[in-house]
């Protein structure tokens, strides 16, 4: 069961960036089909789904943010990718300032991806 989820997990972190870094691009061009219904749910669906098994997997390996420190740091990682993400594709109409943030939100999966491999909130340090 652990290592179902924790694919499903890493699958569906896979697309859910994957299809940020689409619509950015795709932001950055104005491409119409942003404004379809299926590309303003479908990325609610995917993080959910995501959220989910990272939920799943907190009880199935019993750690939990605050009590184990690697999980809050991955928590406050997650806050900054959705913040960032949320300015490279909502937040900007320079196309620069769109992909700076973008970069930014890539930084921040890069961080909680070591600190889920490290189990560390400070994978630098190791």
């Amino acid at each position: 069961m652990y290592l179902i989820v924790k694919h499903s997990h890493m699958t569906l972190m896979l697309i859910s960036v994957i299809f940020l870094i689409i619509r950015v691009l795709a932001s950055t061009q104005n491409a119409q089909w942003l404004q379809q219904k299926w590309a303003k749910i479908a990325p609610h669906v995917i993080d959910t789904f995501l959220l989910v098994s990272a939920l799943v997997l907190m009880v199935i390996i019993a750690q939990y943010p605050i009590a184990n420190h690697w999980l809050s740091a991955k928590v406050i990682g997650l806050v900054a990718y959705i913040g960032f993400g949320t300015l490279a594709f909502k937040g900007q109409k320079s196309t620069v300032k769109k992909l700076a943030f973008l970069l930014l939100a890539l930084g921040c999966i890069g961080y909680m991806i070591s600190v889920a491999v490290t189990k560390s909130p400070m994978p630098w340090s190791l």
